[in-house]
């Protein structure tokens, strides 16, 4: 008597493996897929409550129009959850979205999202408008290396920010002690 299984019992227990593992995989999809969107909706709420934190120099914040911009740059960062920041109040100001925004633009941005697809947006935003305080923002490895302002990563689990303060006060934006206070690092 053998010791193996028939080979129609072996082929059976691979097919039921295979199964197992295929169901197990599309079960652990959603999970995964809400983690990164949970993710992104956190990131986006950062981004949100860094307005609250900053003070542009005064001859931005004229009285007309009653905006701050938000420029998304790139496919969709953080999964479209920052479209959803449009229209929401801050300090009298109305926030206004501008998708896939050029540094070349006529309408000057307050802030700037630029998502890991586009790199090039930073140093083209640097030199064709050098004079316009925006604040710029990514969840790009190394950004505010490379000369950003506040730089989104994940550490433990969690969203943590660092900040470049030079770059900042480059632009002429005054970041508060209380933001500076919460960055995981500062860039001085």
């Amino acid at each position: 008597m053998p010791l193996y299984p028939p080979p129609s019992c072996f082929a059976a227990l691979v097919r039921l493996a295979t199964t197992v593992s295929v169901v197990c995989v599309l079960a652990l999809t959603p999970a995964l897929a809400s983690e990164s969107s949970e993710e992104a909706q956190v990131k986006a709420a950062f981004v949100f409550n860094f307005l609250k934190f900053v003070e542009w120099p005064k001859e931005v914040r004229s009285p007309a129009p009653r905006s701050i911009r938000l420029c998304i740059i790139g496919n969709r960062p953080l999964d479209g959850n920052l479209d959803l920041l449009a229209g929401r109040n801050l300090g009298g100001r109305v926030i206004q979205i501008i998708n896939k925004a050029s540094p070349a633009s006529d309408t000057p941005c307050h802030i700037a999202y630029i998502a890991d697809t586009d790199t090039s947006f930073l140093k083209d935003l640097q030199r064709m408008a050098p004079d316009v305080p925006t604040l710029t923002i990514s969840d790009q490895r190394g950004f505010i290396d490379e000369g950003g302002m506040i730089e989104l990563r994940i550490i433990d689990g969690k969203v943590r920010f660092d900040i470049n303060l030079l770059a900042a006060r480059a632009a002429n934006l005054q970041l508060s002690s209380q933001l500076l206070q919460l960055a995981n690092r500062v860039v001085q």
